[in-house]
């Protein structure tokens, strides 16, 4: 399982959909200082550039990355903003990822390791669909269940 954390604000406002920060699928990135040249991105637009940015910042060139964790206990952490509200978490089956045509990227070298982070990519840029939800549950900003 993949898990979800997200806020209880942006949870309302994005009608409880796991929604992007941008659109694009596939991402260039600039030379804006943000990444390092080491050897992580590709040259020309590509999914990987994508989530790579999106590791760096939601949203980054555009991208239309969505963050997961393989941790339940950090997507309690990100739902809680660090303990400080109360969030929700979403459970997801990664085992429909393909079948709901949802690209995922997993690095060996990732810019946090700390986050288990597995970044989700819908092929048309949009929302994650419902069908790979398969449980969401509310939790105190002490990370305890509702």
């Amino acid at each position: 399982m993949l898990y979800r954390g997200v806020d209880e604000l942006t949870d309302q406002k994005n009608e409880c959909r796991l929604v992007p920060n941008g659109s694009a699928v596939e991402v260039v990135p600039t030379f804006d200082g943000k990444w390092r040249f080491d050897g992580k991105f590709n040259c020309g637009p590509s999914q990987t550039n994508t989530a790579r940015a999106h590791q760096i910042e939601s949203g980054l060139y555009g991208g239309c990355g969505v963050s997961t964790t393989r941790s339940e206990k950090r997507a309690v952490f990100f739902a809680t903003s660090g303990h400080t509200q109360d969030g929700h978490v979403y459970v997801i089956d990664k085992d429909q990822l393909g079948e709901a045509n949802i690209g995922w990227h997993e690095f060996t070298d990732p810019e946090y390791p700390q986050e288990l982070e597995i970044t989700l990519i819908e092929q048309s840029g949009g929302p994650l669909p419902d069908s790979i939800i398969v449980e969401k549950y509310a939790v105190h900003a002490d990370g305890s269940r509702k």
